[in-house]
């Protein structure tokens, strides 16, 4: 059995997910897991959002630009003590607040693919503001002893420029990867470039590769394609440079179905052993070197073992590899080990799931398990969908059904505050981009009662 070679987890600490709020020994920890299932590489993403320059500080004070700067500085040291690679990744042209001068800004795109704080490198200061921030980070990283085997370059979410000079935005942001290569490389000489290939076109697949290959052959040492959503592998067909490894980008945040929307841990852990299984499969089957697996914190725990368990050989068989999950971390043991695996299978398609049924062989199984934030995830996640299932059994907003609406939403915020440890959760992260379909009749009663009591 082939294993897949490149095995990269990109863990981007922001918008309040796990790794922005990790303790070094919880980083520890994850890190230490990660490399036990497979994760020969470890990725992040200085995401300026909301933030100003954490250079730019004057009066030397210690807020959040400061202290997520540090948080990165801390977990990439980490994960190169680890011994993994260490992927710097970046959307170039996303920058800090007080960089965003008005003659300064990108245009933006029709189709909405670029958004952020941006500004558009066919500006000549724009252009050298971009490159002396990635410069600056990266000479923090070398300061910091940690050494950065490649740049991760991804055109799009949180980049782009839609203005005529910057036509097409592929080929400015290729050509401006160049120009931020040439720099780290005075600061990394060996330091390479893997592409991130996220909402890319096919004809911008076209136009990159005829770029590359005619003026600059073998800059690009791999690109990782994207998967759409629901699907298992990049579309094939794709054009690739010359010498540039075909990868892929996986989103190991959701379950084994797309819809109805659960995302980046919303209804709790989502599971994708049948999608991820087939994901492995595909690559294999498609020649692919390897991938980088896209994660937004502790919710997508089990789909980390999952894939990298996979993709390195060590397991052949979806099943087998959560029967080993819940050995190592449930302690379960002889037929127990089955169980729980069948258990946390049925997980993929949550809305399937019958939820009685489920209550009754967890409660068997639970009594043998050792305890920890692995468990006890999924008895959030459980008590979700009994309380979700107590919504929908009943036809009106009676007492019992606000009740059950509201042990949803507190079991929800348990989850979040007592067994992630997570703080403000933000941007698309937050359970609101993934609510219940009653979350809005029971939050305009809500509102209409609060009127009335007003009155």
């Amino acid at each position: 059995m082939s294993t897949l070679a490149y095995r990269e987890l990109y863990a981007p600490a922001h918008f309040g997910n796990s790794y922005e709020v990790m303790a070094p020994y919880e980083m520890r920890e994850m890190l230490r897991e990660a490399k036990f299932w497979g994760f020969t590489a470890y990725g992040d993403w200085f995401d300026a959002a909301d933030l100003k320059h954490p250079a730019h500080n004057p009066r030397h004070e210690y807020l959040l630009p400061q202290a997520i700067r540090d948080q990165k500085l801390s977990s990439f040291r980490l994960a190169a003590q680890a011994g993994m690679q260490i992927d710097y990744l970046l959307t170039p042209n996303h920058v800090f607040l007080d960089q965003l001068a008005p003659e300064l800004l990108a245009a933006p795109d029709a189709e909405g693919k670029m958004f952020g704080q941006l500004i558009c490198p066919s500006n000549p200061r724009a252009r050298e503001i971009i490159i002396e921030n990635q410069r600056g980070f990266l000479r923090e990283l070398a300061a910091a002893g940690i050494e950065v085997h490649a740049i991760g370059a991804c055109p799009y979410d949180y980049g782009g420029c839609a203005c005529p000079e910057c036509a097409p935005w592929i080929l400015t942001f290729g050509k401006l990867m160049v120009d931020i290569h040439e720099a780290a490389k005075e600061i990394f000489p060996r330091i390479q470039i893997r592409l991130i290939g996220w909402w890319w076109t096919e004809e911008e697949h076209r136009l990159f590769s005829a770029w590359a290959d005619r003026e600059q052959p073998g800059r690009f040492a791999s690109l990782a394609g994207h998967i759409p959503y629901a699907e298992t592998h990049p579309q094939d067909g794709r054009q690739l440079p010359a010498h540039c490894d075909p990868q892929a980008f996986v989103h190991i945040g959701y379950g084994d179905i797309d819809q109805p929307s659960e995302h980046y841990g919303t209804w709790g852990p989502s599971p994708a052993p049948h999608r991820l299984a087939a994901t492995v499969r595909a690559l294999r089957e498609r020649g692919l070197g390897g991938f980088m697996a896209y994660s937004e914190g502790q919710a997508d725990d089990v789909n980390k073992a999952l894939l990298a368990g996979l993709a390195s050989g060590m397991f052949d068989d979806p099943l087998e590899l959560l029967a080993a999950y819940a050995e190592r971390y449930f302690g379960a043991r002889g037929d127990d080990r089955a169980a729980w695996a069948r258990w946390l299978e049925q997980w993929g398609a949550p809305f399937t799931v019958e939820v009685a049924p489920a209550r009754a062989e967890f409660d068997r199984l639970v009594g043998r398990a050792q305890s920890g934030w692995r468990l006890e995830q999924w008895a959030c996640r459980l008590r979700l969908f009994e309380a979700h299932a107590a919504v929908l059994a009943r036809p009106v907003w009676d007492a019992d059904r606000r009740a059950a609406a509201a042990r949803f939403l507190e079991e929800r915020q348990y989850l979040y505050r007592d067994v992630w440890k997570l703080g403000l959760v933000r941007h698309v992260l937050n359970p609101r981009y993934a609510q219940p379909a009653w979350y809005g009749e029971y939050d305009a009663l809500g509102a209409r009662e609060t009127t009335q009591a007003e009155a």
